[in-house]
């Protein structure tokens, strides 16, 4: 009896336990901040940001291309303070924590060929915190995590 006894007992230890690792394992990923150096490569994705109740998308490509679906009072269409709505696409690059948007392709003709840059203040695996050259501070939530 007593050998019938020592597995129970493992057993439910082992099952007690194992919530509580996969807890600590769960929450560990999304709070630990991405370094600078890994910025160009942990943005690939897709995002959605909301700012003054207006959501808006931007997708970083990992050949350096983004597209991004722009809303008035958004962060990026107060980044390029223009009062730029619609689709905008370019290139982007990361040097430290600046990141500059090129546009190449917009419904607005007065910022195609524009740049937006903005200062990464964090990054984490599934949030983005991002303030413009104009004072704008904005948060992103990774899509799809």
């Amino acid at each position: 009896m007593t050998a019938c006894f020592k597995p129970v007992k493992l057993t439910r230890l082992f099952l007690l336990g194992l919530p509580f690792a996969c807890g600590l394992a769960a929450c560990s990923p999304n709070d630990a901040a991405v370094t600078e150096r890994e910025y160009s490569s942990k943005i690939v994705g897709d995002w959605q940001g909301k700012v003054g109740g207006t959501n808006e998308t931007i997708s970083f490509g990992a050949n350096g291309e983004f597209v991004s679906l722009v809303r008035p009072g958004g962060f990026i269409n107060t980044t390029l303070g223009q009062g730029v709505t619609g689709t905008v696409r370019g290139t982007w690059l990361i040097k430290g924590k600046s990141i500059t948007l090129n546009i190449s392709s917009t419904e607005h003709e007065h910022v195609l060929n524009g740049v937006a840059t903005a200062t990464i203040e964090a990054l984490k695996p599934n949030e983005l915190f991002v303030e413009s050259s104009t004072g704008v501070t904005s948060t992103f939530m990774r899509l799809g995590s």
